[in-house]
């Protein structure tokens, strides 16, 4: 049961508390614990604890990996931040998770007050019941072995993908987003080009070009009779000329 009054202090006197969870990967599993103490008690949930002064997130996630497991890790980087309001107990916190990779050692209870055993994971067979924070991290759609790309791509990529044995996970813009992702597209490629120089971006640049006109009704033919005219009327740009002012 919990108390009342206890309660009401909690969420008259405290403010928000700062929490960082850290997702440790080895060979395509997560490292989980199941949770002793008052917080969350019962509850699985990975490594991690709270924020302290002056701490940054990668410091915070490689102390407490260290004070809960006795293991080193690396490649710390964001994966995602929830907001877990539980008023039935007075708490608030805000949780940033840290996506790491094993490095050495080997998983321990190095802290048996607050935790019972390490166990690892994939993230589809994860145990239960979990943690409040972890649970809101899921709704969000993350995956400690995704890789984010958000953007638009050729019709034959998710194919491609697949068959790598990998899995590709996509959706299908209506017309209002797809015209501001090929715009997009086009700045894309054409940072791709100025980095690589190679001639298969501007294929793509090609590609991204021929895709908008066709989105504003001009098929590539009339495209191509554009720019003839414009050549005719105003030349090229094999001539080298560079335009310093006029007067």
């Amino acid at each position: 049961m919990v108390d009342k009054d206890l309660q009401q202090n909690n969420i008259i006197q405290n403010r928000p508390k700062v929490g960082i969870g850290v997702l440790i990967v080895k060979d395509g599993r997560v490292l989980f614990g199941c949770r002793r103490g008052a917080h969350g008690a019962g509850t699985w949930s990975p490594s991690g604890g709270h924020l302290e002064f002056g701490e940054t997130w990668e410091e915070c996630a490689r102390r407490e990996t260290r004070e809960e497991v006795g293991i080193e890790i690396q490649n710390i980087r964001l994966a995602g931040v929830v907001n877990n309001y539980q008023p039935d107990w007075g708490t608030h916190y805000i949780t940033i998770f840290m996506r790491a990779d094993y490095a050495s050692g080997d998983p321990r209870v190095c802290e048996p007050e607050k935790c019972s055993g390490w166990e690892w994971f994939t993230w589809e067979n994860l145990p239960t019941p979990l943690f409040a924070p972890v649970q809101s991290l899921l709704v969000q759609g993350y995956h400690p072995l995704g890789v984010r790309y958000d953007k638009l791509v050729r019709d034959r990529m998710a194919e491609i993908i697949e068959s790598h044995g990998d899995i590709a996970i996509t959706y299908t813009a209506d017309m209002g987003e797809y015209k501001e992702r090929l715009r997009a597209k086009l700045v894309e490629e054409v940072l791709e080009y100025f980095e690589s120089g190679e001639v298969e971006e501007l294929a793509d640049i090609l590609e991204v070009i021929h895709s908008l006109t066709a989105l504003d009704g001009t098929p590539r033919e009339q495209l191509q009779l554009i720019q003839t005219k414009k050549r005719e009327e105003r030349g090229g740009f094999d001539g080298r000329i560079i335009l310093k002012e006029t007067r």
